[in-house]
């Protein structure tokens, strides 16, 4: 099923237009929940998403979710598009990974001049792969700029129309001083190197990448952390934002399947103990409940934190300071309340969870996903700053909190 924006109409506001458009979405991921699943395998043996994995998800219409309606797309709220992704992200963990990245095309696309952005989409939404990391090296030509560079972690680099690089424009052997870039290169152009032998997240297919001396137009280069040039719910909080969003959709996701992969477990007749179930032990009643309400605590968190976000985002407000402190420390937490129930389900799934299957995936999925920099427990540091009311001149600059000069 493909799914096409919602008409707007002039007398519904923008919030009831994405809630309308979030129950949608997860009407049409309900309707292929099914198939992806028994794709999952396959993906995770082919080290990407299957053709027809692939095939499905697009379908689904989570891609339109935050491109702006200027474009097209369904111009959601966050907080529309979480429970989406999250959804997703508890079919499969790979499938689901590559969906936030899918999600993200709107975002990117804020970020290009309208005509250059509405000729990337005239022939459907494209796949947007993107390495922030400023390892490029760019030498300004007419037109546009020399580009090369080396990265890894190519989520979704082998699905990709096209490819984000971060780099640094150079003056002979050195840096011009400014912001990072962002150089949008085709897919054709980059050389992957099929090095993506990992313990879980198989399927993502997140090969390190090289781009060499290839010819960048300058409209199709954007400063990645600075303003987006078309504002709209998803748009205007930035690549911040979407970033945090993507890791938030599929925490809480995998979360929530391997709660439920450890109950169904659980519930089975033991071949010890006389066929006894795992459910019927009461210490292992105390520590579900236990990982269940803070995996639901973590969600709230969430959920609260992208309330506030959108009831800015809805009057033309950017992120607070507060705000996005708190979506940080949120998105830590979830990923260590992640962690430590895909730890604790391999230890009480025993010879299920050792074994090849659909427990093991999620937990070595989980695991993958929980060692991203994003979520390290290190940003704790700057979030505890912020609950400590640090002085006004302390704001996010990507993803640290410093000193800003004043503008």
């Amino acid at each position: 099923m493909t799914v096409s924006q919602e008409p707007r109409s002039t007398t519904s506001s923008s919030a009831d237009r994405s809630a309308l458009n979030r129950e949608r979405l997860l009407v049409a991921v309900e309707e292929v929940a099914d198939e992806l699943a028994a794709e999952a395998e396959a993906c995770e043996q082919a080290g990407k998403l299957t053709d027809r994995a692939l095939e499905l998800l697009r379908g689904t219409g989570i891609g339109w979710g935050l491109v702006s309606a200027e474009l097209g797309g369904m111009d959601m709220f966050p907080s529309d598009v979480f429970p989406v992704l999250e959804r997703i992200c508890r079919i499969d963990g790979s499938i689901g990974w590559i969906s936030t990245i899918v999600a993200a095309a709107g975002p990117l696309l804020a970020y290009l001049q309208p005509t250059v952005a509405k000729s990337l989409v005239a022939n459907g939404l494209p796949v947007f792969a993107a390495s922030g990391a400023p390892t490029g090296r760019a030498v300004p030509v007419e037109g546009g700029f020399r580009f090369s560079g080396s990265y890894s972690y190519s989520s979704a680099g082998l699905h990709a129309d096209w490819v984000f690089c971060g780099g640094m424009v150079y003056d002979g052997d050195k840096p011009v001083p400014g912001p990072p870039l962002s150089f949008l290169v085709p897919a054709s152009a980059v050389t992957h190197h099929g090095n993506w032998d990992t313990l879980g997240l198989r399927g993502t297919g997140s090969v390190d990448f090289t781009v060499t001396d290839q010819f960048v137009p300058t409209e199709r280069v954007i400063a990645m952390f600075g303003e987006p040039v078309v504002h709209g719910p998803a748009s205007s909080g930035g690549a911040f934002l979407l970033i945090q969003l993507m890791h938030l959709g599929f925490a809480s996701g995998i979360t929530r399947r391997l709660l439920g992969e450890i109950a169904v477990h659980a519930a089975r007749p033991s071949s010890r103990a006389g066929g006894a179930a795992l459910a019927e032990d009461r210490v292992f009643r105390s520590e579900y409940a236990e990982h269940e309400l803070a995996a639901r605590a973590a969600r709230a968190l969430i959920t609260e934190t992208l309330a506030g976000i959108d009831a800015n985002l809805a009057v033309g407000e950017r992120p607070t300071r507060r705000q996005i402190s708190l979506l940080f420390g949120a998105n830590v937490n979830i990923h260590e309340t992640a962690r430590k129930i895909a730890v604790w389900a391999y230890t009480r799934g025993g010879g299920a969870a050792l074994r090849a299957g659909s427990l093991q995936r999620t937990v070595r999925d989980t695991l993958a996903g929980t060692q991203h920099q994003l979520v390290d427990r290190g940003h704790l540091t700057q979030v505890g700053y912020e609950l400590l009311d640090p002085p006004p001149e302390m704001q996010w600059a990507g993803m640290v909190l410093a000193a800003q000069a004043p503008k």
